[in-house]
C-alpha cells in the first residue's frame, strides 16, 4: 500500500454524546441543545453551521470540554468531502479550502497528512514538510489523537517529512530556490520535535535522513546545509545520545570508488561539525556510496533529479 492510499479514508468521529456534569440544570440543557444541533449540522454536511456551533461550544462554561471532540468530528467531515473530490479528479481549487479548514484546528492528523501530500504533489516542499511535522505533533498529543496510528503510518509520516526537507534543501521546489525548513517544536516542552522527535507514541525513528546538503561533488556544506547542521547540533544537545552513527550516501552518478569516498567524506564533515561544537558524543561514520538508495514508498510525481537528491544524504542512525 502506498503512502497516499494509506491515508485515503477517514471515518467521521462518532456522534458526540452529552454527559451532564455538575453544572446547573439550565446550563446543562443549553449544552445538550448545542451538541444536538452540532451533531445534526454535521450529519447534514452543514460545515459552516457546525463551525458556528463549535464557536459557541468553546465559550460555554458547561460545554467547553466538548470543543476538541467537536473540532475533530467537523475536521473529519471536511476531510472526507475533500478526499471524495480528490478521488474524483477534481481540480485542487475545489477542495483545498476544505483541507485547509480541516487542518487549521490541528486536531486531526490525517487532515495534516493529506494537506502535506497535496503540497508535496504541488512541489511546495517546504510547506509540505511543515504540515507533515504538524501531523506528527498532533499524533503525539493523546488528547487530540486518542487512538495512536499504526507504526507504518507513523514511520511513513517521518519519512515523508524528511523527503520534503531534502527536496526543499536541494532547490527542487516549484520556485527553484533551496530552502532550509526548521523542524516543528514539541508541543509539550518546546524542544525540537516533528520528524526529529525522539519518539512518536512509542515508535522511535531509527534512521533520520538529515537535510544537510553539500557542494556539487564535494564534502563542503552549502549555506542551507550549514543551517541544517546547526539544527542537528541543537537536536543532539536536547536529546543527549551517548553515541551516534552518521552514514553517508550518494546517488548512482559517478564511479563506485568516487561515490564511496565522497559518501564517507560527507559523513565525516558532519561528524567534525558535531565535535567542533563541543558535543561529548561518540560519533561513528560510515560511507555507503550509492549502494543503499533511500526507500521511497511512493515515487509518483517524483523526477529522476528528485530521486538523485533523496539518495544524496547523510543519515543519523539512532542506537
Amino acid at each position: 500500500m502506498s503512502f497516499r492510499s494509506a491515508f485515503a479514508l477517514v471515518t467521521v468521529a462518532l456522534t458526540l454524546t452529552f454527559a451532564p456534569g455538575p453544572a446547573r440544570s439550565a446550563e446543562a440543557d443549553d449544552c445538550k441543545t448545542l451538541i444536538d444541533d452540532f451533531n445534526q449540522a454535521v450529519d447534514m454536511g452543514l460545515d459552516v453551521k457546525a463551525q458556528g456551533l463549535i464557536d459557541r461550544i468553546a465559550t460555554s462554561a458547561a460545554c467547553g470540554a466538548y470543543q476538541i471532540p467537536a473540532q475533530r468530528r467537523l475536521a473529519a467531515l471536511r476531510l472526507n468531502v475533500a478526499q471524495t473530490l480528490m478521488a474524483r479528479g477534481r481540480p485542487s481549487m475545489d477542495y483545498e479550502h476544505l483541507l485547509a479548514a480541516a487542518e487549521a484546528p490541528e486536531v486531526l492528523w490525517q487532515a495534516s497528512a493529506t494537506l502535506g501530500e497535496v503540497r508535496f504533489g504541488e512541489r511546495h516542499f517546504a510547506e509540505a514538510a511543515q504540515v507533515y511535522d504538524r501531523a506528527i505533533e498532533i499524533i503525539k498529543n493523546e488528547t487530540r489523537t486518542p487512538t495512536a496510528p499504526s507504526q507504518f503510518e507513523i514511520e511513513s509520516l517521518v519519512e515523508r517529512a524528511a523527503q520534503a526537507r531534502l527536496l526543499s534543501a536541494n532547490g527542487l521546489a516549484a520556485n527553484g530556490s533551496a530552502e532550509f525548513v526548521q523542524a516543528a517544536k514539541d508541543q509539550r516542552d518546546g524542544s525540537i520535535g516533528g520528524f526529529y522527535s525522539r519518539s512518536v507514541r512509542g515508535i522511535q525513528p531509527r534512521a533520520i535522513p538529515v537535510p544537510i546538503t553539500f557542494e556539487y561533488r564535494k564534502a563542503d556544506l552549502t549555506n542551507v546545509g550549514g543551517q541544517a547542521a546547526r539544527e542537528l547540533i541543537d537536536v543532539l544537545r536536547q536529546q543527549r545520545p551517548s553515541r551516534i552513527i552518521l552514514v553517508g550516501h550518494t546517488d548512482v552518478r559517478g564511479t563506485a570508488e568516487f561515490n564511496m569516498k565522497l559518501s564517507r567524506e560527507r559523513a565525516e564533515t558532519v561528524a567534525a561539525f558535531v565535535r567542533q561544537n563541543g558535543l561529548d558524543i561518540a560519533v561513528e561514520t560510515i560511507g555507503k556510496g550509492a549502494s543503499e538508495p533511500m526507500r521511497v514508498s511512493d515515487t509518483s510525481g517524483l523526477t529522476q533529479e528528485d530521486i538523485y537528491a533523496l539518495n544524496r544524504r547523510v543519515e543519523w542512525q539512532r542506537q
